[in-house]
């Protein structure tokens, strides 16, 4: 479990959304299949040969429920496809969740509604009340903003970073996981030696 001075919130800085989605659903998933106790949002997109822009689904770790997060708005839609309701929905089966038994929390981004201070916001500052260990994937456009509501209170890595990440999970939760061909330790998994 972690020291005494170890941060219990860890930004994912990065560029590239559908990279950071991928990492921190397997995360997500990794820690499920490890039986710790996770909850959160992890986002999954679905590319359409006809779309320039993906469809996104959000999934609750905790209770496996999915949601559509975005709009269909037709081909040629221009403008902000987010379905905001559909974030409220699941912020409310997370906060339940965070009372139960919870080793970690992931939440896939603190995107344009945390940064005008709504969104997510409250469960993070929740979870870090309850000293919850927290990832959060943080655009590099919104790291501004990220750093004055966590106030200096997080670890940061980049989304290239996993073993960093792995590290700091397991160092977090005891949960010894690997993603892709990483492990906590930096070395390669040994599923991906032979």
């Amino acid at each position: 479990m972690p020291g005494s001075n170890a941060r219990m919130l860890l930004a994912v800085a990065y560029d590239d959304g559908i990279a950071a989605d991928r990492l921190l659903s397997d995360l997500g998933y990794a820690l499920k299949d490890r039986h710790t106790a996770v909850r959160g949002l992890v986002q999954r997109n679905t590319f359409r040969r006809d779309r320039a822009k993906c469809d996104m689904e959000l999934e609750e770790l905790g209770s496996g429920a999915t949601f559509q997060l975005s709009k269909d708005r037709g081909k040629h839609a221009g403008g902000c496809r987010l379905d905001r309701e559909a974030i409220v929905s699941a912020a409310a089966l997370i906060g339940p969740g965070l009372k139960d038994d919870c080793d970690l929390l992931i939440i896939n981004k603190f995107g344009r509604s945390e940064a005008e201070g709504r969104g997510l916001r409250d469960i993070i500052a929740e979870a870090v009340e309850r000293e919850i260990a927290t990832v959060v994937g943080v655009p590099r456009r919104n790291l501004e903003v990220w750093g004055r509501f966590a106030d200096g209170l997080f670890d940061l890595c980049d989304v290239s970073e996993i073993a960093f990440l792995l590290s700091w999970v397991r160092g977090r939760t005891g949960c010894e996981v690997s993603l892709g061909s990483y492990s906590a330790s930096g070395e390669l998994a040994r599923e991906h030696l032979s």
